[in-house]
């Protein structure tokens, strides 16, 4: 019998709980605001401020739970129902999903094939010349390949105290990501470091104490910059859920070459949320606004529907013509739907292939999607993934699986 799969959704947890729930529809204004003079330093002593010169010459992209698409085909790591995986690829011209692994006769199911993993799962990532590998779990650590799968070694290990974080970024010339660690006094900090692809070296860009309860993420990239995601307590008291929930959330950009950071936007909890996709950001409010970060501590509404909460709305794909998120039918209740949003002119169109069936946009190859796609959202249902391309016009206009170009999966 062929063992199934798991698909790992740890990543979404993660940011789902750091942005906590956004309230109910109300006629009180917003409680987003634009960045003014007052605001105070987001970095510890010696403050850093932007550079200015101009932006980084580089090509940033972020990791996504799914996996990581090329220009070619989709990389993602297969798992199965005894946590071990094996490092795929979906090759848009064959229509087949082939082991990253050139060794032969391999049975890809130990330590010997170079796409294989053990129980650690990685999040994954590449940036078209190499493959780069997150460990989370102990022994914490980057791993790189080739893009065969050969060549695969450790460029980095992290200290016994040290934890990366979900997210991580990549460019040509090296991986940053948000390191925390605790000293002996159980003081906890938090370093943006970037790590050579080359020869493996770290650099620390950023930091900042985590002694005032004040705590980051790496939450995406933007014009080439990096994103970090910093939450701090407006009272130090936690008697109450009111208390804990009296949170700024604000978003500083940071410079790939020395760290330098410059504020984005910033919000309090519950009235917005960040929504990261590949080389890009998005801001969904809770006045159901659809957001793109204007850099000049100002949103451009791109759309605005009911559908659009901080708390349910997710973003899955986008590109210069459209964006893809689900959300409830109804706004805040009713069955979960994949929409498309023409970001042309704005209008909103379901997808009914998502209606019977768990349905994420992956990619793009030409004007077919890549999609994945499963019974339904339950655990049961992620053990049986499937991967198809489909035109993106049939998205919109059929609920027939006839439009579906599965995947000859030859492993």
């Amino acid at each position: 019998m062929p063992r199934k799969w798991i698909f790992l959704s740890a990543a979404l947890c993660l940011l789902c709980l750091a942005a906590g729930c956004g309230p109910a529809e109300s006629a009180e204004p917003s409680a987003l605001a634009p960045q003014t003079d007052s605001l105070p330093p987001a970095v510890s002593e010696p403050a850093q401020t932007h550079n200015a010169a101009g932006s980084p010459d580089n090509d940033l992209l972020y990791s996504r739970p799914g996996g990581a698409q090329t220009a070619d085909g989709f990389y993602t790591i297969r798992t199965y129902d005894d946590w071990t995986g094996l490092l795929v690829f979906y090759d848009y011209a064959s229509r087949q999903a082939v082991p990253v692994c050139a060794q032969p006769n391999c049975e890809h199911h130990d330590e010997t094939c170079p796409a294989w993993f053990g129980e650690n799962i990685p999040r994954l990532l590449t940036n078209g010349e190499q493959l780069a590998f997150c460990y989370l779990n102990a022994p914490a650590r980057i791993e790189t390949a080739n893009l065969d799968g050969s060549n695969r070694r450790v460029l980095y290990e992290f200290a016994s105290n040290e934890t990366p974080g979900d997210g991580f970024c990549m460019d040509e010339g090296a991986v940053y990501l948000l390191s925390t660690s605790v000293d002996s006094g159980q003081e906890g900090s938090q370093d943006l470091v970037r790590i050579d692809l080359t020869d493996g070296s770290c650099t620390v860009l950023w930091s900042e104490s985590m002694s005032d309860g004040t705590y980051s993420f790496l939450t995406g990239c933007r014009d080439h910059f990096l994103v970090l995601k910093e939450i701090r307590r407006n009272t130090q008291a936690q008697d109450t859920a009111e208390q804990l929930a009296d949170q700024t959330h604000t978003l500083l950009l940071a410079d790939p070459r020395d760290g330098s950071t410059a504020p984005l936007y910033e919000w309090q909890q519950g009235a917005a949320l960040e929504s990261a996709v590949d080389d890009t950001l998005y801001c969904i409010t809770d006045d159901h606004r659809l957001c793109a970060f204007s850099g000049d501590g100002q949103l451009t509404e791109l759309a605005r529907d009911d559908r659009f909460l901080p708390s349910v709305t997710v973003v899955q794909y986008a590109d210069d013509a459209a964006l893809w998120f689900t959300a409830p039918e109804n706004g805040t209740d009713g069955e979960t739907c994949l929409y498309r949003l023409d970001l042309a002119d704005g209008t909103i169109a379901p997808v009914p292939l998502s209606r019977e069936r768990s349905l994420t946009v992956l990619g793009r190859c030409g004007d077919a999607l890549f999609v994945r796609l499963s019974a339904d959202d339950s655990l049961q249902a992620s053990l049986d993934f499937q991967y198809a391309l489909v035109p993106e016009e049939q998205l919109t206009a059929s609920d027939s699986e006839a439009a579906l170009e599965l995947f000859t999966e030859l492993f």
